[in-house]
């Protein structure tokens, strides 16, 4: 594959930046999230009858399903919009004396850009009221989450590239990620489970194992809750894993690890895809 000049991928990023800011959805999303974000931590009692802003670390622990459903959608989304054929001035840049390899780079370093920016302003903005209202401790945790949150979300925009590239960069993109947003937030661990009922429960607990790396949502989860609640949140089973991968440092290193390949493998996959499609 044709080497990357960081150069022309930064001078296309910055244009793929500008045009996302220049689209009402980004700012759709960061206001959709910053009052689910809001709305998680003020209500997030009520059951037991008690409103008002939580702490950073009962925040944390109720956005992490949230975070997991939303942020990977928006991402899919939005890389589809950017990649398909009349988005993002992409045929333009194909007469351009620029590898495809750069293309994709580009827009991908631009699409996550506006979405992590969306992201942090989501974050942000409820997470300065609930200092303001609760303190500072836990803060931490918050943070943490943050950091996976844009994580996961350069990883979906990597998986929405491959997606979109292999169909063609035709509107059945859209479909498609979609269907493949399902399996992976929804559908997958149910799978899991499934398996873990069928199969004897030695080789049901390697597949568990195995599965937290196959997919970016659930190394994104236990990576979240081992980072801020610790081994204790799973129990035994939290132990079990935790030593299968030698602690609790050495588990986060290895899923951090998996996150990052599922941001760097989808997009190498998708300028590779790209080079050899007759455009």
């Amino acid at each position: 594959m044709s080497t990357i000049s960081l150069r022309i991928s930064g001078i296309i990023a910055r244009q793929e930046l500008r045009i996302a800011l220049r689209n009402r959805w980004i700012f759709v999303y960061a206001a959709i999230f910053t009052v689910l974000t809001t709305a998680v931590s003020y209500f997030g009692l009520s059951i037991i009858e008690f409103t008002g802003f939580q702490g950073f670390e009962r925040t944390t622990a109720s956005l992490l399903n949230l975070v997991l459903y939303i942020v990977p959608l928006a991402a899919m989304l939005m890389t589809v919009q950017s990649f398909t054929a009349d988005g993002g001035c992409t045929d333009q840049l194909f007469t351009e004396p620029i590898t495809r390899a750069e293309i994709v780079a580009g827009k991908l370093f631009g699409v996550s850009s506006a979405l992590s920016l969306a992201t942090l302003v989501g974050f942000g903005l409820p997470g300065v009221m609930i200092a303001r209202e609760t303190g500072t401790v836990g803060l931490g945790s918050y943070l943490v989450l943050v950091g996976y949150s844009l994580a996961i979300a350069c990883s979906f925009c990597s998986i929405a590239a491959l997606l979109t590239i292999a169909m063609q960069r035709s509107h059945r993109s859209y479909g498609v990620v979609l269907i493949a947003w399902f399996v992976m937030v929804l559908l997958y661990d149910l799978g899991i489970i499934g398996l873990g009922f069928l199969l004897p429960e030695g080789v049901a607990n390697r597949v568990s194992y195995i599965s937290l790396f196959l997919n970016p949502v659930d190394a994104t989860r236990i990576s979240t809750l081992l980072a801020t609640v610790g081994k204790e949140m799973f129990g035994a089973a939290g132990v079990l894993l935790v030593r299968s991968l030698g602690g609790v440092s050495e588990a986060l290193l290895l899923l951090g690890a998996a996150l990052a390949g599922w941001i760097v493998l989808p997009g190498w996959l998708a300028a590779l895809l790209l080079r050899r499609q007759d455009i």
